[in-house]
């Protein structure tokens, strides 16, 4: 690896940023050209997402969008849960403005949010999914509360703020946001056995 090249945090993909470039090698040619055209869909619409810039095959060479990964924020924490869980749901209601009716973020591990600033970009968009945006909603949720965090009560306002913002915004009710929260819990109980800060 030169000194220009630094590897990224991915567990299924090759991810390296290289002369300002973030290149993605995927294992299958198809999973790579579906992420390429949602990501021209989304970059087409003005969502804030990496500009494509190629794709070969199973390779993607993207823009290189500066900002830290939203576990990263969480641990850290450094942020007003207010300010965030706004700009968290300003990104989702650009997404779903630029998507069919029904379209989820679907894959919303944290890792897949860079918080620049101000901004909120989203990355990794490895499949298309439909279904109530409250399953995008409690997911999220449920993951934000299983970060590992210097501060679990800022942490738990931040997935309250979040939920409530989204509910106001997008129509869900509570309970359906808590309800899709609950089985995202439950399936990450049974994916790793004992509940446990990540």
């Amino acid at each position: 690896m030169s000194m220009e090249e630094l590897k990224l945090f991915s567990r299924r993909n090759e991810v390296t940023l290289r002369d300002g470039q973030v290149y993605k090698q995927m294992k299958d040619p198809q999973a790579a050209a579906l992420e390429a055209d949602i990501l021209r869909e989304l970059h087409g619409k003005g969502v804030p997402v990496p500009a494509l810039l190629d794709c070969r095959g199973a390779l993607l060479v993207m823009e290189y969008l500066p900002g830290d990964p939203l576990p990263d924020v969480i641990e850290r924490g450094a942020y007003d849960p207010g300010a965030l869980a706004h700009a968290l749901c300003a990104w989702f209601a650009a997404f779903y403005a630029a998507m069919p009716p029904g379209a989820l973020r679907g894959d919303v591990n944290g890792r897949n949010f860079l918080c620049g600033g101000e901004n909120i970009y989203g990355v990794d968009f490895e499949e298309r999914c439909f279904g109530p945006r409250s399953r995008d909603a409690g997911r999220l949720a449920a993951f934000i509360e299983t970060y590992r965090t210097t501060d679990s009560n800022k942490q738990a306002a931040l997935s309250q703020a979040f939920m409530q913002n989204f509910s106001e915004q997008f129509g869900c009710t509570a309970e359906e946001i808590s309800a899709a929260r609950e089985a995202e819990l439950d399936a990450m109980r049974e994916r790793r056995g004992a509940p446990q800060k990540r």
